[in-house]
């Protein structure tokens, strides 16, 4: 594996702007420190149950190391990724992986300190004592058993599994367990009977815990109205899907459109369209993320401002993390970034490093090419009109202005209610004029202003560059407002030097109209 120490001109400025460094305090009245694990996972399923042992503690030996290292920067919570402590398995496999976790609100438990009653459960036992012995939040991802018999719905095998997170108090007492409402085609798994509210406090604010695709629909909307949180830690196994549906990009845009603060942690397998963790908040996007297809695990750190205070001093950090327990500061994230990975262009993934990604169908929506260096072009889709103004250096490939308002069928069974509207890089494919979406990018943007209206006021700003980075917040700025006509959105970016851009757009969601078929 390449070491990728190597200085570069973007350690140059990190240092000249404060964006690395070694160590960060600990919680104060003004931040707190948070870090996410994107972690590379190399298990295997076994039917074998010594086996399954092995890959669990494995796995949590170096969730470990990571969990020191996040003291060791000062973090008050860490985040780990959806199906990290075992991997995906089939129904007969899950078994071998899951405990059972008690819920926290029909008592109070601490697995570290009562290690006798929980015996048999190593995996609540290790992550409460990593939370007490690091004096941090811990918050993860594992498999839940049931044992279900003779009660109705019970499965065939007399018991239930489920995705579920938990996360434990800096004394490892434990503060919340949720069972995963919106499977995404995972048949191993069982969906919970009843609705939860994930809200858990801490110290230094009060969360939601939500895993994977949670986060594109209502009912996390729903839960975070009715409880008033700060943010929201996030386990997934995300399925990147281009342009507007990618981890970091979707994750930034989620934080600026509800004004909470997001830790998400990830799985890294680019050739199952896995890729991409970080911690956003609010106004100011990102704080600190990592796309960089690489197959490296790495640990994410960033201050993040509470509410009601300022971002004053965004200190972050990215600590790669091998899996012989060596590690490094990464420096150079999104160096490994392909030109292209749409699925629907390329073979299967061979290896480990190949990217790939789901794109979006937009045969239903108005398609206007851009032709011009600069043009001001109007279009409207269903109702919804959008408007784009921008000036470029040069047009040498392809770019849409792009509009949609209607139920998005890009996947078979799952289906939802969207507003679009985007400058979006794509090339032709399948037959289609835009159907191909690549991450890299030629076209130097100096000037691009979109607005739409929307019907919803759940609306998600997107501005993205070369190599998948996401544009600093300092060049651009969106607003919205509530007029007769619906919410008005604007994003404006300019730069002087200019961007290299691959998509400028909204997305709005219109959870009212998801059809209640798709998803529990």
């Amino acid at each position: 594996m390449q070491n990728k120490m190597r200085p570069t001109f973007l350690l140059i400025l990190a240092v000249c702007f404060g964006w690395i460094t070694t160590s960060v305090l600990s919680a104060t009245d003004t931040y707190f420190t948070a870090a996410a694990f994107e972690f590379v996972q190399t298990e295997n399923c076994t039917m074998d149950p010594e086996e399954a042992k092995q890959v669990v503690k494995r796995n949590l030996d170096i969730y470990n190391q990571a969990t020191k290292i996040a003291k060791s920067k000062g973090a008050d919570i860490i985040d780990f990724p959806e199906y990290g402590i075992f991997p995906e398995c089939n129904r007969a496999q899950t078994p071998f992986f899951c405990e059972v976790i008690p819920d926290p609100l029909e008592g109070k438990y601490n697995p570290c300190v009562d290690q006798q009653q929980f015996a048999d459960r190593p995996q609540l036992v290790t992550l409460s004592c990593m939370a007490r012995n690091n004096s941090m939040v811990v918050h993860a991802n594992m498999g839940d058993i049931y044992q279900c018999e003779g009660e109705p719905d019970c499965p065939p095998d007399g018991h239930m599994q489920f995705n579920t997170n938990v996360a434990f108090d800096r004394d490892g007492t434990l503060l919340v367990r949720y069972r995963k409402e919106h499977l995404w085609l995972e048949w191993a798994m069982n969906l919970p009977k009843f609705k939860q509210n994930p809200v858990f406090k801490t110290d230094f604010g009060t969360f939601l815990s939500y895993v994977c695709y949670d986060l594109f629909l209502g009912r996390i909307i729903e839960v975070e109205t009715e409880d008033k949180v700060d943010g929201v830690v996030f386990s997934t196994y995300w399925e990147n899907t281009m342009p507007l549906e990618m981890t970091v990009g979707y994750f930034q845009s989620w934080v600026m459109g509800t004004n909470l603060t997001l830790i998400a942690a990830g799985i890294q397998h680019p050739g199952q369209k896995s890729l991409g963790s970080g911690i956003f908040h609010g106004p100011y996007g990102a704080l600190a993320y990592t796309f960089n297809p690489d197959a490296i695990s790495k640990l994410v750190v960033a201050r993040v401002p509470r509410r009601g205070y300022a971002l004053t001093e965004p200190e972050s950090s990215i600590t790669a993390v091998m899996q012989n327990g060596t590690t490094y500061d990464f420096m150079s994230d999104g160096d490994d970034v392909e030109i292209e990975g749409s699925e629907n262009i390329l073979p299967p993934w061979q290896t480990q490093l190949d990217d790939r990604y789901h794109v979006i169908n937009m045969e239903n929506y108005t398609l206007i090419k851009i032709t011009e260096p600069s043009a001001r072009l109007e279009g409207c889709n269903n109702g919804m009109c959008c408007m784009l103004d921008y000036s470029a250096e040069n047009i040498t490939q392809n770019y849409y202005m792009a509009i949609f308002n209607g139920t998005q069928r890009t996947f078979q069974s799952l289906y939802w209610a969207e507003e679009d509207c985007m400058l979006v890089r794509c090339d032709p494919a399948d037959g289609r004029e835009c159907a191909a979406y690549p991450l890299r990018a030629e076209v130097v943007f100096h000037h691009v202003y979109l607005r739409a209206n929307f019907s919803t006021p759940y609306i998600y700003p997107s501005v993205i560059g070369d190599r998948f980075r996401l544009v600093s917040r300092r060049q651009w700025e969106y607003s919205k407002a509530l007029e007769p006509d619906g919410y008005n959105s604007v994003i404006n970016f300019n730069s002087n030097e200019g961007q290299k851009l691959i998509v400028v757009g909204f997305k709005g969601r219109c959870y009212d109209r998801d059809p209640p078929s798709s998803f529990f």
